[in-house]
């Protein structure tokens, strides 16, 4: 049950991943990677189907097509919201942002992505569990089993990989942050020191400061993106911002850089 659980999940977690993507490419007008894993994976996705179908097939299987609808509808806002804010409490940043959307709360969910997954929770039930339900209770056992450990396998990962850069990527920055601190304090005392008791000199300086300050920042941001390879980036590229952290600002502005640089390869 399990194994058969674990193809189950995967399996919805890619379509939802091709089905995210897409829809989100359609409204950008480019392409759009979306996902929290690097793997074209939303794992969001999969357990709002395995929840559902687990719910319809064997608690809950006296189900009407409006019951399926607004169960997945309420379900799937409840878990949007929830995964969004443990996300951003974990790591301080966010993958979707609905705050432009009409009728959202806090920026995580809104009532016309919710619609959205109710119709999907029709889809799902309706049109894919009689198909593909069967086929996944007549895979072999063995095959299953073993199926459902390298799916485990790839999952964890790639988890693994994800959560390993994003943290090495905050600290990285908050490090950088601190030494830009530094080396302005030192650098803006002895241009003090220099400037002492030459006041009409006041107003340059305040500019030779800030376009040191701008040099000195574009140079190291540069610098560390080159030091990161595709994986780096491409895990980097789906995060939509940060926010809650001391160093939000600038973890927006290297990521801001990131998806440039990545732009710039891909147009070339």
């Amino acid at each position: 049950m399990i194994c058969r659980c674990m193809i189950y999940f995967s399996i919805f977690s890619v379509i939802g991943y091709f089905y995210e993507s897409l829809a989100m490419t359609i409204w950008a007008g480019k392409w759009d990677n979306r996902g929290f894993l690097y793997g074209p994976a939303i794992p969001i996705y999969g357990a709002g189907a395995l929840l559902g179908t687990i719910l319809f097939e064997y608690f809950y299987t006296d189900y009407t097509p409006m019951s399926v609808f607004l169960i997945s509808m309420f379900v799937s806002a409840l878990m949007e919201y929830v995964v969004h804010y443990v996300l951003e409490q974990i790591f301080h940043a966010y993958w979707w942002d609905y705050s432009k959307a009409p009728l959202n709360i806090n920026g995580r969910i809104c009532l016309p992505a919710s619609i959205g997954f109710g119709i999907a929770g029709l889809i799902i039930i309706y049109v894919f569990n009689p198909i593909l339900l069967p086929v996944i209770q007549g895979i072999d056992q063995t095959v299953c089993e073993l199926l459902a450990l390298l799916l485990c396998a790839l999952f964890a990962a790639d988890t693994t990989v994800t959560v390993c850069v994003i943290s090495s990527f905050i600290r990285r920055v908050e490090r950088f942050d601190n030494s830009i601190n530094e080396h302005m304090d030192s650098f803006f005392s002895n241009f003090l020191d220099e400037s002492k008791g030459i006041n009409n000199k006041f107003y340059s300086a305040v500019d030779k400061i800030e376009d040191r300050r701008k040099r000195f920042i574009d140079s190291r941001i540069e610098r560390a993106i080159d030091s990161m390879d595709d994986v780096y980036k491409g895990i980097l590229s789906r995060i939509k911002g940060f926010r809650g952290n001391m160093h939000s600002v600038r973890l927006n502005e290297v990521l801001s850089k990131v998806r440039n640089r990545i732009k710039r390869k891909k147009d070339e």
